[in-house]
């Protein structure tokens, strides 16, 4: 994974091992964006064969210790388990990296994913259960109710741990999905504005509506039927709606991703290469390309105008 979440992810499976009384080697590469492909690949082989798969899966019991990490609010508006599947995969996507997962099946209760490489190299058994270790913390602390983890995409394995050629793909079953309710402040950390970026009036309740939602829940990816049954609209109706008013539901959501770019921007010390992530954008280039054509300057041309003083 020679991306940025290389490092937050090698940095939570140290601190589950150290929970263990588990000592690893400092790492002599690390940095706060990546670490060296060689000495984490290392790290957790030597992990792996001296104490077995489980230590690494354990991952998922810090997950809820890291709840503050900029890239952990992405799951906050986490409803349902593919939401918090669908955003994982998101991450990937928007840091290009080398390693990704994907679904390969699913129903109401399980998911079955994969790991693969997208330069079609193989991933080591250690790489993979970190992974897989860490979506299933994922999944439990936004909700995810008896949530248990089994290897080669199968129910019936009888040693779920078995066989470290089989680790590369992965069953997620539960019981229930319960999501955390939002909490109140989070509702007034991104407020719907008056405007938009081009003046355009968000005065419209249902246009209001609509973009709370997207604010709220930036990386969900809602097709246009089913934001209409929600409203309880057909559609059409919903589009004559939204068109009366002067807008789109495309319009709404680069709005709404410009809105919290902004404010993250002129308001936090938020990395440049997480504000995008935050936004709902699916990629650095994207979010570079459609802020500075939405305002204007670049992402970090806008900071340094939003904070003269105070330049990050």
């Amino acid at each position: 994974m020679e991306d940025f979440a290389s490092a937050p992810v090698l940095a939570m499976v140290r601190r589950s091992l150290a929970r263990q009384s588990i000592a690893v080697p400092a790492l002599t590469a690390a940095g706060e964006r990546t670490v060296d492909l060689a000495e984490k690949r290392a790290l957790l082989a030597g992990v792996l064969d001296a104490h077995g798969p489980e230590a690494i899966l354990r991952v998922a019991d810090v997950v809820p210790e890291f709840a503050d990490h900029p890239v952990a609010g992405v799951f906050a508006g986490c409803r349902a388990p593919s939401d918090v599947v669908a955003i994982w995969i998101a991450i990937e996507r928007y840091f290009h990296s080398r390693h990704r997962t994907r679904v390969v099946d699913r129903d109401a209760d399980r998911i079955v994913m994969e790991h693969f490489d997208t330069r079609g190299s193989p991933i080591s058994a250690g790489e993979n259960l970190a992974v897989a270790g860490l979506i299933l913390g994922i999944l439990r602390w936004r909700g995810a109710r008896d949530a248990a983890l089994r290897f080669d995409g199968t129910s019936s394995l009888p040693d779920p741990l078995a066989t470290a050629k089989r680790t590369h793909r992965w069953t997620i079953g539960w019981t229930a999905f319960e999501p955390l309710p939002l909490a109140p402040e989070k509702q007034d950390e991104v407020p719907v504005p008056a405007v938009d970026f081009s003046g355009r009036a968000v005065s419209d309740p249902l246009v209001a509506r609509l973009f709370a939602e997207q604010l709220g829940a930036p990386h969900g990816r809602r097709g246009a039927d089913d934001i209409a049954r929600a409203t309880g609209l057909s559609l059409r109706t919903l589009q004559r709606r939204l068109a009366g008013a002067g807008w789109s539901l495309g319009d709404i959501v680069a709005s709404a991703r410009v809105h919290s770019a902004t404010r993250l921007l002129a308001s936090t010390n938020t990395p440049l290469a997480l504000v995008g992530l935050l936004a709902g954008y699916s990629d650095q280039p994207h979010f570079q390309r459609a802020f500075r054509a939405a305002v204007g300057p670049t992402p970090a041309e806008y900071r340094k105008l939003a904070r003269p003083a105070r330049s990050v």
